[in-house]
């Protein structure tokens, strides 16, 4: 059995089709907002509250954000590969991110969700 497949299930082509997904994901998610947003008269506080209370506008912004996290964290994954060549030193600054990402997943399904 190869070793490097259990070292890393996520080979580099898989998360290079991760990122153009996500990419991919995050243009739509643009688009379309931008298509909402405009296609308001006003923009004042009840306007804009109305259009995000919407649960497809909630549910979508929350997809959005996660998938921008997973995106985000590829990228910390490879600069950190490429540039630091110490792994405790690598696997703490990597630690570290991927706390600060839970904790934000956590705040934002509280006000969007919860």
């Amino acid at each position: 059995m190869n070793i490097n497949l259990l070292k890393e299930p996520f080979g580099g082509m898989t998360q290079w089709i991760y990122q153009r997904f996500t990419a991919l994901f995050m243009t739509i998610y643009f688009l379309i907002m931008g298509i909402l947003i405009i296609s308001h008269s006003t923009f004042d506080y009840l306007s804009w509250t109305y259009l995000f209370d919407s649960f497809f506008v909630k549910i979508s912004t929350f997809i959005f954000f996660c998938l921008m996290f997973f995106h985000a964290w590829i990228g910390i994954l490879h600069v950190t590969e490429d540039y630091i060549k110490w792994s405790s030193i690598r696997r703490s600054i990597n630690f570290c991110f991927f706390l600060g990402i839970i904790f934000q997943l956590f705040i934002l399904s509280y006000y969007l969700i919860g």
